[in-house]
């Protein structure tokens, strides 16, 4: 009895431990009108996407640990009718397996430098051992506050385990 008992606190610690990994991504929830989308014709354009960096979750034992964490930066072209300050992304996976659910399900701001914006992606990924191969395409289109969608631009997301 008290082995099971030991065994399911131990395995609370770790689970909370897990789950307790508070990094600041700098993403936000963006806010859109409650109306149906809509295309925005010309005012948008589709952005310019960079990987910047993807980190694999490690062995450890400290809370962010088992975390992946991803990088991309978003650059807003020129002529448009909105600043990038005005606008939302929206992330969907296009290609591949989303097991992990790496991105927001609604639009979101990230960290704004001149025309680029930088979004960091948080989730839960294991330990080397336990991960999977991430082979995603990704689709991202800017959102604006009245719900108009812009085209979206694509990008492929790869990494091994304990990448």
């Amino acid at each position: 009895m008290q082995l099971t008992c030991t065994l399911a606190i131990s395995a609370f610690l770790i689970v909370a431990d897990a789950a307790a990994c508070n990094l600041s991504t700098g993403t936000a929830p963006f806010a859109v009108a409650a109306v149906p989308s809509a295309e925005a014709g010309d005012a948008l354009r589709a952005p310019a996407l960079e990987m910047v960096s993807l980190t694999r979750g490690i062995n450890g034992r400290a809370s962010c640990d088992a975390s992946g964490l991803l990088t991309m930066s978003v650059e807003w072209p020129r002529g448009t009718d909105y600043k990038l300050r005005e606008l939302g992304f929206e992330f969907r996976v296009v290609g591949g397996e989303d097991r992990l659910s790496i991105f927001p399900k609604a639009p979101v701001t990230g960290r704004v430098d001149g025309r680029r914006s930088e979004f960091v992606f948080l989730w839960q990924d294991g330990p080397p051992a336990q991960q999977q191969p991430i082979d995603l395409v990704v689709e991202v289109r800017a959102v604006t506050p009245d719900n108009r969608r812009g085209p979206p631009a694509q990008l492929r997301i790869a990494a091994p385990p304990g990448s």
